[in-house]
């Protein structure tokens, strides 16, 4: 098969360390030859992609069966533990790390896409075709750098963002007698930066109306993400509002059918996303599939909506019953999607509040309160939507708020978590506990809790190591920061 060829990698001899950033460009002759690239590599959904994020924040905790006997696979990563390839039982996860290397993968193929268009042009292949292409090949490495960057790297910091370390950045498909090492934080975020800007301008006019193939909506809102990481409040803004000024609109809960799912392809929000139906439509493709009543789960990958954030949500908000069910015992679950991956969705709400926060750290409060309650307003009943009188940080905590209310488990929450920790206006961290189980002769117990201490106490620890082969293959040119033992706590 084409993609088959194309991704041979290359494994001679001292050369072997440059596989994961390597492509064989044999077999790529025509435009609609980029195009299967594109769609087979750089959007299939198909094996590891996305980094579960929302098992290491606040908003999720464990919740295995009644009686199990299982290895808990993920202890060492739910738990932030020094090294977390390592399961309850002490062995090595043989899983860890497949994340990174398969969003690798991805990259490599998505630079020789770009390497190849302009020779393709210089060939007369259909130039709008080939700008299309590029455009989404753009987007989609931006998307996946970033994914990286705040997953194995440093969060955006200005002070230091120039030295501080991120993941290896290679955007060319040559084979490169070297071995790969970090780029810094500031290196990396310029790539996706730059990437986005190329993609929208690639993509104007071009995919408008799909939502499952990247268009300058999609590149203009997470450019206003990056620019709100980046603490480039102006820019957020402006690539909100250039959002905010297309077709899209707020789906307002008011008017919701009692049952449906919310978030879907179909949905005036949505302005990208990976559908579920590419591999098979269920709960299976998207947070459903950890989140189910304890009574028939076998096994302890099993989680619940953490009581810290119920607690966030009012009685009269009407995201706690159209985002949560719950089950016979008690416990909520998340229920947010229907035909989508809730955690690879780009949706309207995010532009309001990156918006908002931008608004209100820039000590616009007025501006940023108007754009919040547009968003509430679809949440609330006219009659429960309270007014806003607050400015400055109350301000900006209580849109910070509303941001983990809307966006849980979407992939945002740990993510902010770091960007909050290291913000020069408006820092934010706290303690983050999670609960350990055991069980005896009657079955399930507390055992106890492991607990992340604020950003500027415990940062290596939100920071995931870069797996050891990788290291090894590198022949130590990449390095890990060493992560503090955590051991378990008990009692308050």
């Amino acid at each position: 098969m084409l993609i088959t060829g194309i991704l041979l990698l290359t494994a001679v001899s001292c050369k072997k360390f440059l596989a994961a950033y390597s492509q064989n460009q044999t077999f790529i002759e025509s435009a609609s030859d980029l195009d299967e690239l594109l769609v087979g590599v750089g959007y299939s959904p198909n094996g590891p992609q996305w980094i579960d994020q929302y098992l290491l924040d606040d908003d999720l905790e464990q919740n295995p069966p009644l009686t199990n006997t299982t290895i808990y696979y993920l202890f060492g990563f739910y738990n932030w533990q020094k090294m977390p390839s390592i399961q309850d039982d002490g062995k090595f996860n043989v899983s860890y790390g497949e994340d990174y290397t398969a969003l690798y993968k991805r990259i490599a193929a998505l630079n020789t896409i770009l390497y190849n268009v302009p020779l393709l042009k210089e060939k007369g292949a259909p130039e709008k075709e080939l700008q299309r292409i590029a455009g989404e090949a753009h987007f989609l490495r931006a998307c996946f750098y970033l994914v990286l960057a705040n997953t194995y790297g440093k969060p955006y910091r200005i002070a230091t963002a120039g030295t501080d370390y991120s993941v290896p950045l290679k955007v060319i498909p040559d084979v490169e007698l070297k071995y790969f090492s970090r780029a810094t934080v500031q290196q990396v975020y310029s790539q996706v930066e730059m990437d986005l800007l190329d993609a929208e301008k690639e993509l104007e006019g071009v995919n408008a109306q799909s939502v499952i193939r990247a268009n300058q909506a999609a590149a203009q809102a997470l450019l206003s993400r990056v620019y709100l990481y980046m603490e480039q409040y102006e820019k957020a803004q402006t690539y909100a509002d250039k959002v905010l000024q297309k077709q899209y609109r707020l789906r307002d809960m008011n008017a919701l059918q009692a049952g449906s799912p919310f978030i879907v392809q179909a949905s005036p929000e949505t302005i990208y996303t990976v559908p579920t139906n590419i591999i098979g439509a269920g709960p299976s493709s998207n947070i459903a599939s950890i989140m189910r009543a304890i009574d028939i789960v076998s096994g302890p990958h099993n989680y619940r909506v953490s009581d810290d954030l119920l607690h966030s949500f009012s009685d009269k908000d009407l995201r706690r019953t159209v985002f949560f069910q719950t089950t016979n015992e008690g416990d909520y679950m998340a229920r947010k999607s229907g035909d989508l991956y809730d955690q690879v969705t780009i949706r309207l709400p995010e532009i309001c509040l990156n918006k908002a926060e931008a608004l209100a750290i820039l000590g616009q409060s007025a501006e940023a309160i108007a754009t919040l309650q547009e968003l509430r307003k679809s949440r609330f009943k006219p009659e429960d939507l309270t007014r806003i009188n607050m400015d400055g940080a109350e301000l900006v905590s209580f849109i910070r708020e509303e941001r983990r209310r809307e966006l849980c488990f979407e992939q945002h929450r740990w993510f902010d978590l770091r960007r909050y920790g290291v913000n020069s206006k408006f820092p934010f961290s706290k303690n983050i506990r999670h609960r350990s189980f055991a069980y005896d002769n009657d079955g399930r117990y507390i055992q106890g809790y492991y607990e992340l201490k604020p950003y500027a106490q415990d940062e290596a620890a939100y920071i995931l190591p870069i797996p050891e082969a990788e290291i090894e293959f590198n022949k130590g040119e990449i390095t890990n920061e060493p992560r503090p033992e955590r051991p378990l706590k008990t009692g308050e």
